[in-house]
């Protein structure tokens, strides 16, 4: 599950784990923290232990108290080849609050009737370029 407010722009190509854990994104990524009014670009550590695996409340100072999510988990419900049908689940404590689901292109990466909210839209990018990736 990725932290709500991280915006994944590219795959971390450095490799800190002996034996990588499973990612929320299939893949580790840098990126900015939007948590707040300015994007603002973590350190690689504070990346791979909070951004790239959510649940940021309590852990970093960024992390808004207010916020209705601790993270963002992706799921591809159906994969038929060139569509993918992906679901995703907002949670807050370990507990789903919202959830819904769209299309995707797995050649183009076009989100199909994805929400508007613009990071989930990135994450959930990133995730589909993880995925095509190892099934290929």
């Amino acid at each position: 599950m990725a932290c709500p407010y991280f915006r994944p722009l590219a795959r971390l190509e450095s490799n800190s784990w002996v034996v990588p854990p499973r990612l929320p994104l299939g893949d580790a990524y840098s990126g900015e923290c939007l948590a707040a009014t300015d994007p603002f670009q973590p350190d690689e550590q504070r990346m791979r232990e909070v951004c790239n695996l959510g649940y940021g409340r309590g852990r970093c100072e960024r992390f808004p108290e207010e916020s209705p999510s601790d993270a963002i988990r992706f799921h591809i419900a159906r994969d038929a080849g060139e569509l993918l049908s992906i679901q995703y689940v907002f949670e807050r404590d370990c507990w789903p609050h919202s959830h819904g689901s769209f299309d995707c292109s797995s050649t183009q990466g076009a989100l199909e009737n994805a929400p508007a909210d613009e990071i989930l839209r990135q994450q959930a990018a990133a995730f589909v370029r993880s995925y095509v990736r190892r099934r290929s």
